[in-house]
């Protein structure tokens, strides 16, 4: 986020990659679920720490623009192929959070609404 908010600063347009989809989550929701996980002990495994619903980093960035108070239409669709890196990105990389239901224990809320908390501080 704060690499996309200094962008958004420098640049009167961003292209960002809108088939690349997932879940963006705050450390702090993370280590939150985390203490939960032990305070409740629960069973041994492997749960999933992210936030629920799904964007694409299109997506996102345009939610980081709007938090800057800057007209998300600034952020322009692109595809990966268009926006080559060193490592290839997977299309898809949502996860799901039955493990942590199934144990009891409420997953992180929805990305969107965790950004609305987010911000301020990821931002600063």
């Amino acid at each position: 986020p704060k690499t996309m908010a200094r962008l958004a600063g420098e640049k009167d347009r961003l292209a960002v990659v809108s088939d690349q989809v997932g879940q963006p989550t705050w450390t702090v929701d993370l280590a939150d679920l985390i203490i939960r996980l032990v305070e409740a002990e629960a069973p041994y495994g492997i749960y999933h720490g992210t936030s629920t619903g799904q964007v694409s980093w299109h997506g996102f960035t345009q939610a980081i623009v709007a938090s800057l108070g800057k007209d998300p239409a600034m952020v322009d669709p692109t595809t990966s192929e268009a926006f080559v890196r060193p490592a290839p990105r997977p299309a898809y990389s949502v996860l799901g959070h039955s493990a942590l239901e199934a144990a009891g224990i409420e997953p992180i809320g929805p990305w969107d609404e965790r950004w609305s908390a987010a911000r301020a501080e990821v931002l600063g």
